[in-house]
């Protein structure tokens, strides 16, 4: 059996990257900083942010450890994070 492989929701990307740039910010980084702690570089942050690519888990466990939070806390929904 084929399974069609599906892009995530619009919603959930926008949802992810409210909330990354929110906990960024609450953290005090800017996106090179947060992009140097995570191995990636400040575009693939903003992108996340921009909802314009589809992180794989890997990089939200990278994610979730430079901003101190799990993975699940960056695609739960949280009031005024949306973008």
């Amino acid at each position: 059996m084929k399974f069609a492989i599906r892009k995530a929701s619009p919603e959930l990307l926008n949802r992810l990257g409210g909330n990354v740039r929110k906990l960024r910010k609450v953290r005090g980084y800017t996106q090179a900083q947060l992009g140097k702690l995570c191995g990636v570089k400040k575009t693939y942050i903003s992108n996340i942010e921009r909802a314009k690519i589809n992180p794989t888990l890997a990089s939200l466990e990278n994610l979730a450890a430079g901003l101190n939070c799990t993975a699940a806390a960056l695609v739960e929904r949280r009031e005024g994070c949306e973008s």
